[in-house]
């Protein structure tokens, strides 16, 4: 999302932020990924509920990095989530392979590691928890 609002203020909107921070109360953004079978998609999708605080990062283009994060510790609060968030929680009861959230999501190699410490079902790595909430990595 602030990728969006980076972006926007690159290209000359100046008041593009101040103007969303307003009006914007949520954003929500998907990808179809495959399923596990390989017959169907299934969205995967990030969800930015504009809190007061998401608000002031929005505003003051100086704060626009911390909006990720503050998505990510919003997803029991606000029902916020990141998209790679979201893949996780394909990936664990078997929705996804693995694999295919890998190829899809912003960091790969946080979501390896973090697939690798929980172990869950469909993940495809023996270790960590067997079971664990995907969700609990972003708490």
């Amino acid at each position: 999302m602030n990728e969006t609002f980076k972006k926007a203020i690159e290209d000359g909107a100046s008041d593009i932020h101040i103007k969303a921070g307003d009006y914007v109360r949520a954003r929500l953004h998907g990808n179809l990924v495959p399923t596990v079978d390989g017959e169907g998609r299934v969205v995967a999708a990030e969800i930015m509920r504009v809190t007061g605080t998401i608000r002031d990062c929005i505003l003051d283009s100086d704060r626009l990095d911390k909006i990720h994060d503050l998505i990510a510790d919003g997803k029991e609060q606000y029902g916020s989530q990141t998209f790679d968030q979201h893949l996780m929680h394909l990936v664990s009861p078997g929705m996804i392979t693995f694999e295919v959230g890998k190829g899809a999501v912003n960091s790969p190699s946080d979501f390896d590691l973090k697939m690798n410490i929980l172990g869950g079902p469909g993940s495809g790595h023996a270790g960590g928890v067997s079971g664990g909430d995907p969700n609990a990595m972003f708490s």
